[in-house]
């Protein structure tokens, strides 16, 4: 359907690829227990958004609302809940004209890198890698304020990540969104491996395992301003009269060397001759006695 010259997908188009859609990522774990929400644009004012909470594995026609680029429901019998993110998804598309779907998710990923509070810088080790870009992460915003930054994203970028609320994505079609917040999840598993990788063959003290220690050098993130590597172990120390350990194939250590005892000295038959002179007189005449 073509309207002012610009593509949009039908009503039964835009619900279809919204059921699609949801039914694959919540697969993967990006759409768990209701949470999250799509919206596919139909026409200059016109958005197809599901209702919030609603499970988005078993999503049927009836779960989804269109609106207006204000927020205005079609009048329904019954009025169904629209979610607290609609005003970021209709943000998004009065900023740029060439939004045609918006995805607000909540991949495992997403949480961890919220945590991390930092952006996601691109990288270039996969095409899908590539076409996602970077991506800012926007925190300490909430209400309109925090929607009209993520709307602010949509010119230049092609997601945020949102502080303990998962990600947002856009795209002219639901398959690109789907292929981008994929492309995140590949991005943060292969990251993730880097890391441990880094740690497990660091040596450094302490190491964080952020891949910035080479050699002798340890970076900053580990080190602080010490930047140094652990000393080696010292050599244990053999203890007297202990035998040290033999190994297989090696041969026996000498035995220690016992000094052996002097033998024991007879009695001398004489007092010392150091002794006073008249105890040795003495003592010679009590022996000459006793032989008598």
């Amino acid at each position: 359907m073509v309207i002012q010259g610009v593509h949009y997908l039908s009503d039964f188009e835009a619900k279809k690829a919204i059921m699609e859609t949801a039914k694959r990522l919540e697969a993967k774990g990006f759409l768990t227990a209701g949470d999250g929400s799509l919206s596919v644009r139909v026409g200059p004012n016109a958005v197809w958004v599901t209702v919030d909470g609603v499970d988005k594995a078993g999503l049927t026609q009836d779960m989804l609302v269109r609106v207006d680029l204000n927020g205005k429901a079609n009048p329904s019998a019954h009025p169904k809940p629209l979610g607290e993110d609609l005003s970021i998804h209709l943000n998004i598309y009065r900023e740029n004209p060439d939004v045609q779907c918006v995805l607000h998710a909540y991949p495992p990923c997403a949480a961890v890198l919220g945590r991390q509070g930092e952006s996601l810088p691109a990288a270039g080790y996969s095409p899908s890698v590539r076409r996602l870009g970077r991506v800012e992460l926007i925190a300490g915003l909430t209400g309109e304020a925090l929607a009209k930054a993520v709307a602010a994203q949509s010119r230049t970028n092609k997601g945020v990540l949102l502080a303990e609320d998962g990600c947002m994505f856009w795209a002219k079609a639901p398959i690109e969104m789907c292929h981008l917040v994929e492309a995140l999840s590949y991005r943060f598993t292969v990251d993730s491996a880097i890391q441990t990788a880094a740690h497990s063959t660091c040596a450094c003290a302490g190491c964080q395992g952020c891949g910035g220690c080479t050699g002798n050098a340890q970076c900053s993130a580990c080190s602080g301003s010490e930047g140094t590597r652990p000393a080696p172990p010292e050599p244990p120390q053999a203890l007297a009269g202990v035998t040290q350990l033999i190994q297989l194939g090696q041969s026996l250590p000498p035995l220690p060397q016992q000094q052996e005892a002097a033998p024991p000295s007879a009695p001398s038959a004489f007092p010392a001759v150091d002794a006073p002179k008249e105890d040795v007189m003495a003592e010679v005449v009590r022996r000459v006695l006793q032989s008598f």
